[in-house]
């Protein structure tokens, strides 16, 4: 099962540096990778739509009502990234929902319990794929490429690592789960 430290390990052998027993260790290095760290795997989660970070949620309506403009407000919950388009039956091929996000919380008109999708701040390090462990790794990489080695050619790995990465960890996702049907129409109903 996979830990923020060795993730954090899998970064340093990127830039041929010594492993370190654990990111709360008082030394300079496990000191860079903790203030770093949670930065850059919410960043990077933030990213995308990953199938692995999505949540699914039915938010009740605030008791407060926004002052103007909308009917009802939801808060988001604490977890919450990054809200995926907002569908009147939270689905992804359901009516859109308009809707701002301000503070915390969604304004609409929509009366509740409102249905949600979103990426989640997941920090169970063992439910990543291996593709997506590997992108955050070279992410932190490039992140402290500089300040570990000082040589900008270790920035450039890591850069042209965490793309090719990136890359994978996209194919791997976006193959998970079944494609949205496509909707009915006169044209494909003809035939």
């Amino acid at each position: 099962m996979a830990s923020a430290t060795d993730i954090a390990n899998l970064a340093l052998d990127i830039l041929k540096e010594a492993p370190i027993n654990s990111i709360d260790e008082d030394r300079p290095t496990a000191r860079l990778i903790k203030r770093n760290f949670d930065v850059e795997r919410d960043a990077l989660l933030e990213y995308a739509d990953w199938n692995f970070a999505m949540k699914r949620s039915a938010l009740p309506a605030d008791a407060e009502a926004p002052a103007f403009g909308w009917d009802h407000a939801y808060t988001l919950p604490a977890d919450c990234l990054r809200l995926m388009p907002l569908t009147a039956d939270g689905t992804t091929e359901g009516i859109p929902v308009d809707h701002e996000i301000e503070g915390g919380r969604i304004l609409t008109n929509q009366t509740g319990p409102l249905l949600i999708r979103y990426v989640y701040r997941c920090d169970k390090y063992g439910t990543y794929p291996a593709t997506f462990t590997l992108a955050l790794a070279a992410r932190l990489a490039r992140k402290m490429a500089h300040w570990m080695t000082g040589k900008n050619s270790y920035v450039q790995v890591a850069q042209q690592l965490y793309r090719e990465t990136m890359e994978e960890a996209w194919q791997s996702d976006a193959v998970q789960g079944t494609w949205p049907r496509a909707a009915d129409n006169e044209w494909v109903n003809a035939r």
